[in-house]
């Protein structure tokens, strides 16, 4: 038998063995399989999944104002929005989502004056039929009521993205410092004139007391 074949199978065994090789290693570790949707999946503050709208906490009225910022800043054009004016706000009187083309991008998020469109811990939105993905108004609001909000929003964003509050708090207190020196020798160079003035009284009062003698 030509010696080609031993190295051959003796390759083919060594493959085999390193195969079987990584099977045990892995044969005995716990399974990281989550068995979804039985067994829900954790997810972190900043995860960005499904988007919503919101209602005001306090007034339950709904915080869109329909001001269209989402839908100008959205790359893919997924947002439709239309205005409804009121006598004391506006409100979204048309608010269409198509999530099938949605880039997950926050945009939306970011430049939204009232915190309106969030997005959610959440991507269990699975279906088959890709019309159920073209989400209304009434959708995103439920959206919104049944998941977990993400730990982002507009004012939040906006926020980050200001330059650092605690710089800000110590240029205002070294303002603050320079100003209270400043007071401070102020008050030093007016007792210091007061006291000359007391001083040249005295000499006028010593110089009249002398012309009398």
């Amino acid at each position: 038998m030509p010696r080609g074949v031993f190295s051959e199978a003796f390759a083919v065994g060594m493959a085999v063995v390193h195969g079987m090789r990584i099977t045990a290693l892995n044969l005995f570790r716990k399974p990281v399989t989550v068995h979804y949707p039985t067994v829900a999946r954790p997810v972190t503050d900043r995860f960005r999944g499904l988007l919503a709208l919101t209602y005001d906490k306090e007034t339950g009225e709904e915080n869109c104002i329909g001001c269209r910022l989402c839908e100008f800043i959205c790359p893919p054009a997924v947002i439709k929005v239309e205005m409804l004016k009121g006598e004391k706000r506006n409100y979204a009187k048309l608010f269409t989502l198509e999530l099938y083309a949605c880039e997950f991008c926050e945009l939306c998020v970011q430049v939204c004056p009232t915190d309106a469109i969030i997005m959610m811990k959440s991507f269990d939105l699975c279906t088959a039929d890709r019309r159920e993905m073209l989400l209304d108004k009434d959708r995103l609001h439920a959206i919104g009521l049944q998941h977990e909000a993400s730990w982002a929003t507009g004012n939040r964003l906006r926020d980050m993205q200001a330059p650092p509050k605690k710089a800000a708090v110590e240029k205002s207190a070294a303002t603050a410092e320079k100003s209270a020196a400043t007071a401070e020798k102020s008050a030093a160079t007016a007792e210091k004139s007061a006291a000359t003035a007391e001083k040249s009284a005295a000499t006028a009062e010593k110089s009249a007391a002398t012309g009398e003698a």
